[in-house]
Order: C-alpha cells, then structure tokens, then sequence
C-alpha cells in the first residue's frame, strides 16, 4: 500500500478521486492556445495540479504523524566548561574553567557533567563542583556513563560536594585522579558496574553515607585513598546501600578488585567493608593514620574466613570481624 492509499484508507481508489471522462463527452478547455490534439495532455496536467493542491494538506498532517517530534537537544559541554548541565560527547581535551554549581542548570540526568564519549581528557583545574546540598542532596557531580572507555580524569584536587554522588563512574578502562569528594549523599566516590577503573589519591570524607562505594565492579584498583569520617563506611565493596547484609548481590559480584594504602579513620561504622560477592580482592596498608577506631570494626569482611579475599600488611592496632585471623 502507497502513502496515498493509506491516507484516502482501506478500500478506496486513488484512481477515483477525479474520474477520467469519456473521450466522447470531453469539452474544449477555453485555452485557444493549446492545440486541440494536445488537449488531453493538458487536461492530465491541470487535474493533476488540483489533484495535488487537494492532497497537501493531507500530507502535512501525516507527515506529523510519521516524523517523530525532535527530542530536546543536549548542552555539548565546550572545551572550556565554566557552567553546569553540560556534556562531554566527542573525544577530546576539557577543562573546568570556572568554579561551577547546580544553580547554573543541570543535565537530564540531573548531573553537573556528563561524560557519553570515549577518548576524553577531563582537567578539573583544582575547582569546585557544588551541589544544592542539604539534609538530603540530590543528583550527581560528573557522570561517566558506561559503554565508554578510555578516559582520563585529573582532578588536581578538584572539590565535588553538596551531590547524591560527588562522582559517578560506569565505564571501563578509566583513570581518575585527585578528587576530592566531601559532604555529599549516598557516595563521595561511586563505580557501579564499572570494570577496570584506576582510582588513585581520592579524597572521600564527611559523606551521610560511605566516602567509596564499590558496587557491581571488577578489577579495579584504588590506591592512596582517605575515606574519613563519613556516616557509614568509608570503603565499601557490595552492592546494599545501607551497608553489609546476610546475602549476597542479585547482579553478580565485585571480584578482582586492589585496594591499596588508605587511611580509614573516624566512620561511623566500618573503614574498609567486602560484603558478600566481593571476591578475589586485595586489602592492604589501611590505616588509622593516629586517627580514632571506627565504630564497629576498622577492617570487615563479610565472607566466612574472608573467602577469597586477601587481607595483609594493614594497621596492627585495626579491630577486625575475623576471629580466625584471615584479615592481618
């Protein structure tokens, strides 16, 4: 079926709009000067023009129907960024210019930036990235989406606080550097179902919930890491976000993942937590740095006789969960 005979709909004939007349019964056109022989073709071509300005209309309309309304376009974030609600969508270098904050307008995804590229170099310029804050914050400081890999995130002590989550990494093969993620909400710091992430030197304090949370990833590694004083955890691998709980994680584990030097002091609960389904993952060097012990233990692991887990060469005055001594 042809546009046309789906806009006249079922059962009707194209060909029937304006009948052909007879040969016998057809008039003059009162145009002298078409020649007589070629009045049939002229008569063809006027009918066809009125045939056509009758049908326009018709395909306006369907034509509203057919094409879809253009969705809102996003903000590309420049390479200079001096404002939020942007996002990154070509490779390249970026560079936050100016301190920037929620006021100024947020991505879709309720986000300062958005990374949705692969091949990026983001220079955080030692700014700051700052929330609406509150009691309860909400969205997210920079979002690093997954299905993209291969970029490079250089803090320099770049301050996000006053976010949900200060930073949210979901992709792989990531390096982020020296940021700084205070006073934010559900994480400081969060990789969820990302893999192969190097998070090196990040700051994580005084958030409501856990300073880094490690949530459905693998084979990362963190290094040189403070996680202090913040409302729950300060480092956690599992995926519950109230921390520890008696089963496992419905989404799969967090194996291979490296946890090196950090210090731990002052959480609320716990200072470095493997939950279970956290396998095959290192634990080495945390320490209380002359800080205060956390609450409950300094070192946890959720796993009977720590499972796979490695625990060595950490904090000798760190209270632990293990009787056995598999957490050293």
């Amino acid at each position: 079926m042809n546009f046309l005979e789906r806009s006249l709909g079922p059962g009707k004939d194209p060909g029937c709009i304006m009948p052909e007349p007879s040969t016998t019964n057809r008039e003059l056109t009162g145009h002298p000067e078409v020649p007589q022989d070629d009045e049939g073709l002229f008569e063809m071509r006027n009918r066809a023009t009125l045939l056509f300005q009758w049908m326009l209309p018709i395909l306006v309309i369907a034509a509203g129907w057919i094409i879809p309304a253009a969705a809102s376009a996003q903000t590309a974030c420049s390479p200079t960024i001096n404002s939020c609600g942007c996002t990154i969508i070509k490779p390249g270098s970026y560079k936050i210019g100016l301190a920037i904050n929620s006021t100024q307008g947020l991505t879709s995804n309720n986000a300062c930036i958005e990374i949705a590229s692969s091949f990026v170099i983001l220079d955080g310029g030692k700014k700051t990235i700052t929330g609406p804050g509150g009691t309860t914050p909400t969205g997210i400081g920079i979002l690093l989406h997954r299905n993209f890999r291969s970029n490079f995130l250089e803090g320099r002590g770049t301050v996000i606080s006053g976010w949900d989550v200060g930073l949210l990494i979901q992709g792989s093969q990531i390096v982020a550097d020296d940021f700084t993620a205070n006073s934010n909400g559900t994480a400081g710091i969060e990789l969820n179902k990302a893999e192969a992430v190097e998070l090196t030197s990040p700051t994580a304090s005084s958030n409501l919930n856990y300073g880094i949370w490690v949530n459905h990833t693998s084979t990362s590694d963190i290094t040189n890491s403070k996680t202090l004083t913040n409302g729950n955890i300060g480092l956690y691998v599992g995926c519950s976000d109230i921390g520890p709980t008696s089963s496992g994680c419905s989404g799969g584990p967090s194996p291979g993942n490296y946890i090196f030097t950090g210090s731990i002091a002052g959480n609320t609960n716990y200072g470095v937590a493997l939950d279970f389904g956290a396998k095959s993952t290192i634990v080495t060097n945390q320490t209380l740095g002359g800080g205060t012990h956390n609450s409950k233990d300094d070192l946890f692991d959720a796993n009977s006789s720590c499972g796979s887990n490695k625990w060595f060469a950490n904090d000798s005055t760190a209270t632990n969960n293990q009787p056995g001594g598999c957490i050293k």
